[in-house]
Parts: C-alpha cells; structure tokens; sequence
C-alpha cells in the first residue's frame, strides 16, 4: 500500500478537506433540520383521538349509536360534538350512554366523540 503524501503546510490540507461541495452540506442541514423539527413535534404535538357516529335526537336528549368495540374506550365526562354544539358524556351503562342535553330539532345527527389526546412519541412506546 502506497502512503499518502505527507502534508508541510495548512495550504495542502484546505486543499485535500475539499471533498465536500457547498450543495452537500445544504442537504446534511435541511436533512438535519427536518428530523430535529419531527422529533420537536414528537413530543410537543398532540394528536386528538376521535370516534364517530350517529345520534338520535328525542326531545333535546341525544342517544348514541356505539359500536361495541368502542363502548370499553368510553368515559364519563367526554367531549361530545353534535352538529357543532358540544356536550359531555354524564353517564353510562349497558344499554344507554345519556349525554348533555342539546337544542337541536329532533331527528338523526353525525357526531363525533373526543376520547382523548396522545403525543406522537406516545404511539412509540405504546402508552
């Protein structure tokens, strides 16, 4: 194996450190600059978790229609939205989920019900 030559002055090694272009170290930046911005969103973001259905309306009472798989992720106090007017979760049992009254006609309505929130870092860790 041959050595390489041996380096006198500071002159020879500014010429032999530029291996790298400008344009690399741009990409190593914004490339460093991305990942540190998704890894700061991790764990300062929150991402809402949500179920839908449909509700019944009687006399201002909202009914909802649950999927039973759903019916374990549920807790009093939940954030209920019904045609844009919010309401909570007061009780629940077996048959019946009674919710905040709301002053919507009577009729069939899509809601959506706010489980929770979790940050992005909690997903990795299974939290």
């Amino acid at each position: 194996m041959k050595t390489p030559p041996r380096i006198t002055n500071p002159d020879e090694l500014n010429k032999r450190l530029q291996h790298s272009s400008p344009v690399t170290w741009v990409i190593l930046g914004l490339v460093m600059a991305t990942l540190g911005a998704f890894l700061a969103w991790s764990f300062l973001g929150k991402l809402t978790v949500k179920i839908g259905g449909t509700a019944e309306i009687k006399a201002g009472e909202a009914s909802l229609k649950v999927k039973a798989a759903d019916t374990k992720k549920l807790a009093v106090g939940q954030k209920v939205i019904i045609a844009g007017q919010e309401g909570e979760i007061l009780s629940l049992s077996d048959s019946q989920i009674t919710v905040s009254s709301f002053s919507l006609n009577d009729g069939e309505y899509q809601y959506t019900l706010v489980l929770g929130q979790k940050r992005p870092v909690d997903f990795w860790f299974g939290e």
